[in-house]
Formats: structure tokens, sequence, C-alpha cells
């Protein structure tokens, strides 16, 4: 739905979805490879996490601080990243459940050699998922930092908090 809005409502709707951009590319697009390229190892790994769960946390107690004190577009822009951030977690899940197994099936090998293997293939594949959605959030925050610019917002962000849902029933 395209609403009429003057333009600093359009670009305080932008920043929840420039942050998300910034979160990708930074945390997992620069930082993560360069861990991995740095042979940091899995504990490398979890600074990327940890410092774009920071920036998660941050969006979503901001989505909530702008329920109150915003207006209601700007709190629609603002669910919407913390919304898209599901699929982000969905992900790190993911890539945990592939890690925790990779760990499992090195525990069973005999040689050591075979042990480092192991965990080295399952460092790799598991960061897959994690990649995927990134990408796909790039396409979607794409899209959101456009909708924004227009003044437009995804219907059922409008039926739930548009102050004038009431009567466009």
């Amino acid at each position: 739905m395209i609403i009429g809005l003057n333009t600093s409502i359009k670009t305080k709707a932008k920043l929840p979805h420039n942050l998300f951009m910034l979160n990708l590319a930074l945390f997992h697009l620069l930082m993560t490879p360069a861990v991995i390229a740095l042979n940091v190892g899995i504990m490398g790994m979890l600074l990327p996490l940890l410092l774009s769960l920071s920036v998660m946390l941050y969006t979503c107690l901001q989505s909530r601080a702008r329920d109150r004190h915003a207006h209601w577009f700007i709190h629609a822009h603002w669910q919407l990243a913390c919304r898209r951030y599901r699929l982000l977690l969905i992900s790190y899940a993911l890539t945990l459940l592939l890690l925790c197994l990779g760990w499992l099936l090195s525990l069973s090998a005999n040689d050591p050699n075979m042990t480092l293997i192991l965990q080295t293939v399952f460092i790799r594949i598991s960061i897959m998922p994690v990649l995927i959605v990134v990408m796909v959030n790039f396409y979607l925050e794409s899209s959101a930092i456009s909708l924004a610019t227009n003044g437009e917002i995804p219907d059922q962000f409008v039926q739930e908090l548009s102050p004038d849902k009431n009567s466009e029933d």
C-alpha cells in the first residue's frame, strides 16, 4: 500500500533497513570470510555472530521503542526488519545444528587427521545456510529500502499498525 508521507518520515523508515544491510555486509560478507581465510577456527566465527546478534537485538529493542514514540509507518518498517531477522536466526540455528553434527562425527574418528578433516569440512558446509539467507535478505532488504523510499508498506502491516485500520475495513 502506498501512503502519502513527507520525506522525513520516509528517511527515518529506511534506517532499520540500512542498518540491516550494514549488518549483512560488514559481519557476514566481509568479516566471516576474513575469519575463515585467517584460519582462526570456530572460535573466530563467534565474533561476527555476536556482533550480528547485537545489531539484531538493537533493532528489536528500537522496534519496541518506536511503537510508543514514532509514526506508525516508521514503526512498521522497524517491525519488518525484525521479522526478516527471523530468517537469519533460523539459518544460525541450522548452522549450529550442522556444526554439532560435524563435531559428533569427528568424535567417532580414530585418526586425528580424519578428525581435523571432518571438522574442516563441516565448518565449510555449516556456513552455507547463513550465506544463502544473507543473499536472500540482501534482496529483501533492498526491496524494503525501495518501499520505504516510495512510502509503501506491505498490506499486513497497514492492517496491524495503522491508526486508521478501523476505517479501512
